[in-house]
């Protein structure tokens, strides 16, 4: 006898799922049923399928304390109508952001960003070379350390 391949016994499972639904063409049934009986890994799993299957629907429903209860239509359409706003706000916002921002510049501007003066124009090289390398260095945390 043939060894049976990992990817026919997932088809199968798929199909014995479907099966204890009834859910199952006749032609699928066949092959389920003649696959069942040459390996007995699937057959283990549909017995175990079809017994959960039969927990499920034997057991009684519980009874709800608490009632449920649906939002009105009227509710919803304020609800969509809140989402509306919301949105259409905040197009505007940002529309006037955009208008704001280009009032002050020319119709043609020669360079698109202000460009920072050379180094030689500095106030303070000095400092801000300090301060540059104050910030670039490795901190140690010794107070933080347990």
């Amino acid at each position: 006898m043939g060894q049976i391949s990992l990817h026919d016994c997932d088809h199968i499972r798929e199909l014995c799922s479907a099966s204890v639904d009834g859910e199952l063409s006749e032609l699928d049934d066949a092959r389920v049923r003649s696959h069942l009986a040459a390996c007995p890994g699937c057959r283990a799993f549909a017995a175990t399928a079809a017994q959960a299957s039969r927990l499920v629907r034997e057991t009684p429903l519980d009874e709800l304390n608490i009632r449920i209860v649906m939002p009105s239509r009227r509710l919803a359409i304020a609800r969509r109508l809140q989402v509306a706003s919301a949105a259409a706000a905040v197009v505007a916002t940002v529309g006037l952001s955009a208008v704001v921002s280009t009032m002050g510049t020319s119709s043609s501007p020669s360079r698109p960003f202000p460009v920072r003066q050379q180094v030689s124009n500095l106030r303070f090289p000095d400092q801000e070379l300090r301060l540059l390398e104050r910030t670039s260095r490795p901190r140690s945390h010794s107070r933080l350390a347990l």
